[in-house]
């Protein structure tokens, strides 16, 4: 129980910075986390689109060495084919340095 509330306050919280990051592309409507299964759900409306893009996170690992905190992400599928291309390319499995003021949410959530 206390694991959804956080997971729901860090998905809310994720997609409050997220939308500030792309305003200029479009804005988040959903933003799902799933700490005990490791998965995420993203629903973004992208600007000049008619329906919004899904992405699905089928996993996903945090780590944390030397005061730096990462993000990787495995097994991508999105709404659109040729975003599923691109993301087996230049998303699965690379690392994504997380901010710093991100990392010392994510201590106190996840």
């Amino acid at each position: 129980m206390l694991k959804k509330i956080k997971d729901a306050g860090l998905s809310k919280a994720a997609k409050i910075a997220v939308n500030q990051k792309i305003k200029a592309y479009g804005k988040m409507l959903k933003f799902n986390l799933d700490s005990k299964e490791k998965t995420i759900y993203i629903e973004v409306m992208l600007d000049g689109e008619e329906k919004a893009l899904k992405v699905e996170i089928g996993s996903y690992e945090l780590i944390h060495k030397d005061d730096k905190h990462s993000l990787i992400i495995h097994e991508v599928k999105t709404s659109r084919e040729w975003i599923n291309v691109v993301a087996a390319k230049y998303l699965e499995g690379k690392s994504f340095t997380i901010p710093s003021e991100y990392a010392k949410m994510l201590k106190v959530v996840v």
